[in-house]
């Protein structure tokens, strides 16, 4: 029976992958082709041919075989290569650095407010001491205490930069294949990778833990400090984005990795995890618990699932679309969890009214989600304004866009033509999968979302275990 469950769970993440990949791609072509079509716009236009480009170049990747990276220096290359860079972007930053606005200013208050005020809490209408996760503003908070300076954002979000460069140069170094090689060079290189330290998002320190996370599991062989270390891992994650999906699949990794021993010791080894998580996340449940007198291990989600779920146009379901200021006056009086409850009743009979809406909704949640991964690119110039900030914000999209089309391309060209993954690579295809498909159906959909799941399924199969000489495409 265990080996029968397993097979299933193995087969329906590939698979599940395949048709996300594949539905991916569509929608973002069926977006790019509209707007070349409504709009002429130069840049789609150009990314047409970029598609193309990207296209053929996994085609010919896997028409000659072009799988085993021998040379060890192209990783080093491309460390080089990304320190550098970064390096650039860290004296831009410490002399103008983008204006934070929106979500990334945020952060900043948050951890000003933790800091100077002992107090984490945010505003919108009413008070709200668990609209976001504590994370940031916590890393936020230790450096304000050492320095009180507007620096100390930027040095902290530029530390998180360098930690995903050489995060993933151990992650991916010693694995000598193209995926492994295309993964780093993104994390090296692409534009959105290096404007991303430039405002103060959770995307990217989120992404810094789940690196460890995969480098932990990548070493993995059962020892017992390596189990409390992916529960300190995972809690780490969480405390930054709320995604507790990655903890529950990790119990049939668990089963896979002993997949000949005994279950009682997946199960234990599981279960080891997860009292490591507990211990780790505690103080934020005991937090939680002293405020409203429940346990409580997610933020309220009321004013997201309103905002992005209740509209009469299906073009903005997913969207961030706001709380109207006459529903905020209407529950103003109200305690925070009375308020979050009163958004989420009427969030879920507006959707019980109006199925249509959301249905007909979906296709656009698809478009928005495979959409140019553009969020911290166009932010960054937004907030800049240089001289022809427009020609060369294009140049910098146009570098990004190709490198997307190869990370949606490739993985998918390798996952039709192969069966046989390893636990890790399995796992991360269904944290990728799972994710999805807890968030279109409720939350906003917009490309950062995206990201860095986007990643996922080429870092799965840039980490698939092969037998020596074996070559990356075949079964």
């Amino acid at each position: 029976m265990k080996e029968y469950l397993l097979k299933i769970y193995d087969s329906s993440g590939r698979t599940g992958n395949i048709i996300l990949l594949c539905l991916l791609i569509f929608f973002g072509l069926i977006n790019r082709f509209y707007m070349v079509y409504q709009y002429r716009d130069t840049d789609y236009i150009i990314e047409i041919f970029l598609i193309a480009a990207a296209a053929f170049l996994v085609l010919r990747i896997f028409k000659k075989n072009i799988f085993e990276i021998d040379k060890a220096i192209l990783f080093k290359r491309l460390l080089i290569a990304g320190i550098v860079l970064r390096l650039i972007l860290a004296v831009h930053d410490f002399n103008n650095r983008p204006v934070q606005d929106s979500d990334y200013e945020k952060h900043e208050k948050l951890g000003q407010r933790l800091a100077l005020e002992g107090e984490f809490y945010d505003f919108a209408g009413v008070e709200l001491r668990n609209f976001r996760q504590p994370g940031l503003p916590v890393i936020f908070a230790a450096g304000i205490l050492i320095y009180n300076h507007p620096v100390t954002y930027a040095v902290i979000m530029i530390l998180f930069s360098f930690g995903v460069l050489i995060s993933g140069y151990y992650l991916f170094k010693d694995l000598k294949n193209i995926a492994a090689l295309i993964s780093f060079a993104y994390l090296s290189f692409s534009p959105n990778m290096l404007f991303m330290a430039s405002n103060s998002n959770t995307q990217l320190s989120f992404f810094f833990f789940l690196i460890l996370l995969f480098i932990v599991l990548k070493n993995y062989s059962g020892k017992t400090y390596q189990l409390i270390l992916i529960g300190l891992l995972l809690a780490a994650e969480m405390y930054v984005r709320f995604n507790f999906l990655m903890i529950f699949i990790l119990i049939p990794f668990m089963f896979e990795k002993h997949r000949d021993d005994k279950p009682a010791i997946g199960i234990k080894n599981a279960a080891l995890i997860l009292i490591s998580f507990l211990v780790f996340y505690f103080p934020w449940v005991y937090r939680n618990y002293n405020i409203y007198g429940t346990i409580r291990l997610m933020p309220t989600s009321g004013l997201g699932l309103y905002s992005s779920n209740v509209t009469t146009d299906p073009r903005k379901v997913g969207d961030y679309n706001g709380v109207p200021d006459s529903v905020m006056n209407k529950y103003s009086k109200l305690s925070e969890v009375e308020f979050d409850n009163a958004l989420k009743n009427e969030t879920f009979n507006f959707v019980k009214n109006h199925p249509d809406i959301l249905i007909k909704g979906i296709p656009f949640k698809l478009i928005k989600y495979s959409g140019w991964q553009d969020w911290t690119i166009s932010y960054f110039f937004q907030y800049t304004k240089y001289p022809g900030s427009r020609t060369i914000e294009s140049f910098f999209q146009l570098i990004e866009n190709f490198l997307f089309w190869i990370i949606l391309l490739f993985p998918l060209m390798y996952l039709i033509r192969n069966k046989n993954l390893s636990p890790l690579t399995t796992y991360i295809l269904w944290a990728y999968l799972i994710y999805t498909l807890a968030l279109l159906p409720v939350s906003e959909t917009r490309s950062r979302y995206n990201f860095p799941y986007i990643l996922f399924p080429l870092f799965s199969i840039a980490l698939v275990e092969r037998k020596k000489n074996e070559e990356l495409h075949r079964t």
